[in-house]
This record gives structure tokens, sequence and C-alpha cells, in this order.
């Protein structure tokens, strides 16, 4: 009883400091598992366990096989296919969603939105179109295509693998298949159909505008010796600089950023904070004689292209400064401009720490394009325009690469291998066509990686101390007198609430021996209710933390916290009418 009694409160304090949002959620798993550990909870050679578990290493190998592909050139691919054809918005959209839904499949959720998010920002540009209305949609897709396969998304594999410890077998590639299909294909129509419509639009995007609202971004500048803006009051600098500039702080000698006051005169030698649109700096450098700090730009200006990029949940960044940035980098880019939305500027740039979302404006040395490309994928960022950073392999590649992954699909779905063998297999044939490299360890999320390791001999935990056998007996007595349709639906809202505010890998493994214990205290065949656990977890439209996808288009679509639920509340209202039906027909 006292270890159930400290395993509760353990794992209460776990989801408020996850719904906190302010430590990466790897570490707070490391430190519960750590905490149990002490408590001799869990054992301490158990603590490390969960490394070696089925589900973690085919989570890593699916995700190196996604980079892979798209390696392979399945971006050019995907591009070219949805590039070159004349759409109306509405048919746009359906093509982008139903192509989005394919590939995050077989691929992981934000490697899907990391191909179509540049190539939808810029068809949007050409077209006129708003943003906003296509990315949350893209998003959304993104999220509901991992349901169809069992390696679509790391909730699927932890639960196959859950169910192949407690029972002969896991669930089949394609048994999530007969239900993720259906859900995607309603859910698709109706966000084309009616839940775009949903959408808040701020702004007007034009072509001579920035791909995304980018007025908030934020530069800092040296007055050097003969600036014409010496002496010059505040307003007098914006009446010559244009309504889109304006200087919003001083550095200070501690590195803090000063508040300005209007009647501030700008004086040599001063760093000023400005904010003003990437177009835009190059004339501000120029008219006002400033310049870009040292520590920030050391490179001769002639030297540098400029790329804008965005930080994915992923990066090796979130967390890190400019130093490690210069680091990873080989001091060949540079960082002159930081965008984020919804967040103050306090302070330097080079002690400013990265979170994800954020878009940074890069200066790059004229470097091969492939090596810039690298560069980015090496610290984990997203071009946001497609004109960059493109390289195409061959085709035979790109033939050789499906044929690979094609192979792997077939052993899994005929048990002849299982899904580490198989898409370990895959993953040496992509190493054996060059498609993915010696460095291939960068391709995986770590961060997911290391969550799911420390929260599996957690989830453990829930069974060996009687836990989820405790909280199911109770949960159990009152759904006794219910029909197993309200039993499911009962596990489908509360997983849904919980993925919305903690990783949805964490969520499958909490709710994975919860749900499969009220089926055997009820005399339930397990199947349905670990179906209905893995629908629940992919269903994290709500909010924008809820899940990676939704945090990367919030920037780029200029969304606030408050519109996810305007589309995504409607949204999981219509999977659970269509999800809980279709379980009990294949699943009863």
């Amino acid at each position: 009883m006292n270890d159930q009694y400290l395993l509760s409160l353990t794992l209460i304090t776990l989801l408020g400091l996850f719904i906190w949002g302010k430590i990466r959620y790897d570490a707070l798993a490391v430190g519960a598992l750590f905490v149990l550990v002490v408590l001799d909870i869990i054992p301490a050679n158990e603590a490390f366990a969960g490394f070696a578990h089925p589900a973690v290493v085919t989570v890593a190998l699916v995700l190196i096989i996604s980079q892979g592909l798209k390696n392979s050139g399945l971006t050019g691919l995907v591009g070219k296919i949805i590039g070159t054809r004349t759409f109306t918005e509405l048919q746009f959209l359906i093509c982008l969603l139903l192509i989005a839904a394919i590939l995050s499949s077989f691929i992981n959720n934000i490697g899907a939105l990391a191909i179509l998010l540049p190539i939808t920002l810029n068809i949007c540009q050409k077209m006129e179109w708003h943003p906003s209305k296509f990315l949350m949609p893209l998003a959304f897709a993104c999220i509901l295509g991992g349901m169809n396969t069992a390696i679509g998304t790391p909730p699927n594999i932890i639960i196959s693998e859950y169910k192949a410890t407690i029972s002969t077998t896991g669930f089949n590639f394609f048994d999530y298949s007969y239900v993720g299909i259906v859900i995607t294909i309603i859910s698709i129509l109706f966000i084309a159909l009616i839940g775009n419509k949903l959408i808040f639009l701020r702004n007007k995007i034009s072509q001579n505008e920035s791909l995304i609202d980018l007025k908030g971004y934020l530069f800092e500048v040296c007055v050097n010796k003969n600036s014409s803006a010496i002496g010059m009051t505040l307003y007098g600098f914006k009446k010559q600089a244009g309504e889109d500039t304006e200087i919003l702080g001083i550095v200070s000698q501690t590195g803090s950023v000063k508040k300005v006051q209007n009647n501030m005169r700008i004086k040599e030698g001063q760093i000023l904070v400005i904010k003003t649109p990437p177009d835009d700096i190059g004339n501000i450098l120029d008219i006002f004689n400033f310049s870009i700090p040292k520590e920030l730009h050391s490179f001769d200006e002639e030297d540098l292209e400029e790329i804008e990029v965005m930080i994915t949940p992923g990066s090796r960044l979130i967390g890190r400064k400019y130093d490690f940035f210069l680091k990873l980098a080989f001091e060949e880019m540079n960082l002159l401009g930081l965008w984020r939305k919804g967040s103050r500027y306090r302070t330097r740039l080079t002690r400013e720490t990265f979170r994800a979302g954020d878009v940074l404006l890069v200066g790059v040395r004229d470097l091969a394009e492939e090596d810039v490309s690298n560069k980015i994928k090496h610290l984990g960022l997203m071009p946001l325009r497609q004109r960059e950073l493109q390289t195409i392999p061959s085709r035979s590649r790109l033939l050789k690469g499906l044929i690979f992954f094609t192979l792997s699909i077939f052993l899994v779905s005929f048990n002849y291998l299982s899904a580490a063998a198989a898409f370990l297999l895959c993953v040496l044939g992509f190493a054996r066509i060059k498609i993915i490299h010696s460095n291939f360890y960068r391709e995986i999320d770590w961060p997911i990686i290391v969550m799911l390791a420390a929260m599996i001999p957690i989830g453990t935990a829930l069974q060996t101390t009687g836990l989820s056998d405790l909280i199911a007996s109770s949960i159990s007595e009152y759904a006794a007198d219910l029909s197993l349709f309200w039993i499911l639906f009962t596990i489908l809202i509360v997983t849904m609430a919980t993925t919305d505010i903690i990783n949805n890998a964490a969520t499958a493994v909490i709710m994975a021996p919860i749900s499969t214990g009220i089926a055997v205290e009820l005399g339930y065949a397990i199947e349905p209710f670990l179906m209905v656990v893995a629908v629940g977890a992919s269903c994290a439209f709500l909010t924008p933390i809820g899940h990676q996808c939704n945090t990367v288009v919030m920037g780029p679509g200029n969304y606030k916290f408050t519109d996810y639920w305007r589309m995504g509340l409607p949204m999981d209202i219509l999977i659970i009418l269509v999800s809980i039906p279709m379980i009990l027909f294949v699943w009863t």
C-alpha cells in the first residue's frame, strides 16, 4: 500500500510538471524514474531496462527510416506532385491532407510535416492564400495518419508491444487500419468542408509579404561612429526607418535589455534591439550605418546567404544558447535575428535560450548547398522556404529506398520478423545505398527515446505495485452496470484529455495497463480497450503543446493557444462518434 501511495504521488507530480511545461519532458521522466529507484519501488537493475525494450528500439529505428525516406528524394517527389498542378483552395487542401495522412502512416508525424510545411508555405505565397487556413489542418492530418499503422506514431508501437507482453502476440501492422483509415477519411472531409472555416485568420498574406508574420523579428544592431542615427530621438528614427521598424530596447553592459524612454536619443556605441521584417534589415543597416555585433556576425556581409529556419521540437538547440549553436555549426553559420511568438525580448541573442517553434534568421557562408543542408539537419532546423536547401538524390536511390522499406513492412505484416528486426534490416539497407550515413544517430529524436525509456519502467511499476489493478477495480465498481460502449467512451475521453497536456507516448504507457485492468476486471477482451487508448493517445487536437506538429505550425500559422480547440473540439467529438462504433464492430 505504501508503494502504491508513493507511486501515485510521483505520477501526480509528474503529470503536474508535464502540464506546467517549463522543464523538458525527457528530464522529467528521468527524474521520476530516479525518485522511484531511490524509493525502491523500481529495482535499480531494472531502471535502464526501457532502453532495451522493443518499443523503444522500434521507435528509434522508425525515426531513422523516416529521415532516410526524406533523404532519398521523397521531399522532391511530393513537391513535384503538388507544386506542378493547378488547384483551387479546396482541391489543394484535400490533396495536401491526403498526402499528409499517407506519409504519416509510414513515417513519423513530425517527419511528414517537415516535408510538407515548406511546400505549403510556398504555394500559399504563390497563390496569395492565407497560410493559417492550411497549416493547422496539415498538422492535424499528420496526426491522423499516424493512427493507420503500427509504426505511424509511438503510441501504436507501445500498445502493440504491451499487448505482446500480456498475451501471445501484439497487434499486426495493419490492425490499426480498420479503425484508423475510417477516422482519417471522415476527419479529412470534416476539416476540408467545415473545420478550416472555424480557424481565426489574423492577417492577410500577399506576394509582397513574408511567408509568415515576421514583423516581430528581433535584431541587435551596433551604432557605428559615423551613424546618421546618432542624436535622433525614437520618434525621429521611426519616422525615417518606417512604420514596421522600431527600437525596443538598449543592451546594457550586463547583457540585459533596458526599456527605452520616449525622449531617449541614440548614442554612438550603443547596441540597440530593433524590431523589423527580415527583408528590411539590410536597408536599415545601410541607411543608418549600423552593423551586426561581432559576437553574432563574424563574416563579411557579401559572404552571407540569409535563410529562415525553424527550431523543431526534436532539435538539439532546445534549452541551449548561441555558443552551442556556433559549436554545432562549426562557426560556419551565424544567428542574425530571432522571431518568437508571444514572448518579450529581455536579454541578448547570445544569452537567449532557444525554444521549439523559434524562427531564426541565419547567415550562412558561401558553402555548397548539400553542406548547408546537412548542417541544417544536424541542428534540427526546418527551412521555411522550399527554394532553399533542397537536394534531390537520384531516382534509383528513391526506388531502392522504397523497396527496402516495403520489404520491411511485408516482413512485419506477415510475422516473418519482429518489427525491430525488420526495421533494422531496412536501416542497414538504407546505409548500403547511402541515403543514411554513419552519423544516422543524429536523426533520432533522443528526448522522445529517453522519455519513453524512462516511462516504460514506470508503467511496469503500475502493474508490479498493483496500482493499475487498484485503479481498474475502483473504476470497474462504477462501470459494472454500464454497457461496453460507455466504458470505452469513458476511457477514450480520459485518454484524449491526458494526451492534450502530456506527451502521447507517456499517455499510452500510463493508460494501457489501466485499460487492460478494467477489461480483465469486467471480463472483456483486451483488444477494444487497447485500441481505444491508441486512438485517444493520437487525438492531441486541443492545444499546441499536445503534439509536436501543433507546436511547429503555431508560429507560421500565427495561431494563439486558444485557436486549436475551435477546430480541435469538434474533431474530438467527431472521432468519438466514429471510433467507438468502429472499434466495437471490428474488435468485439
